[in-house]
């Protein structure tokens, strides 16, 4: 069973095993809903080489507010695969040798094909649902909550 992890602001009740599929829903209503529209990301785009200074220190505050510190990462062992041919492939053999060495193994890729919770992986197994709405509500809950109003004027 989830966790009541959403907070009273965003309304509903703690999921059980009957409602995870329309708690898993929500979650991912909300995830769209934080999506950039086309005019917002041309502007980004354009903004980007400006910005490009500010990526990793924004990624930093970002973790610093849902409680993972610098040192936290700094521990991570991590395999980075990019390209344009390939990565998915490459990332299976990678996990499959790792897990067969006994390593516990983490994976994220994106974009998904067919549910945003294939993205992320546990030791070869995709996120269930339950753990994916827990887990959204969780960092969802404390971004909100350390949230900054900044001025997007300047795109």
């Amino acid at each position: 069973m989830v966790e009541d992890v959403k907070n009273q602001d965003h309304g509903g009740v703690s999921p059980t095993n009957a409602n995870v599929m329309v708690a898993n829903k929500e979650c991912v209503q909300t995830l769209n809903s934080l999506q950039s529209n086309e005019q917002i990301l041309e502007k980004i785009q354009q903004a980007r080489d400006k910005n490009a200074p500010m990526y990793v220190s924004n990624i930093i505050k970002w973790a610093s507010r849902v409680g993972i510190a610098l040192d936290d990462i700094d521990t991570l062992k991590v395999i980075h695969v990019s390209g344009t041919k390939g990565k998915g492939s490459t990332c299976a053999y990678c996990e499959s040798i790792l897990r067969h060495q006994g390593f516990k193994t983490g994976f994220y890729s994106s974009p998904h094909l067919v549910e945003v919770r294939e993205r992320i992986g546990v030791n070869g197994q995709p996120l269930s649902r339950d753990k994916f709405v827990s887990y959204f509500w969780d960092v969802f809950n404390k971004l909100e909550a350390t949230k900054v109003c900044i001025n997007t004027s300047h795109f």
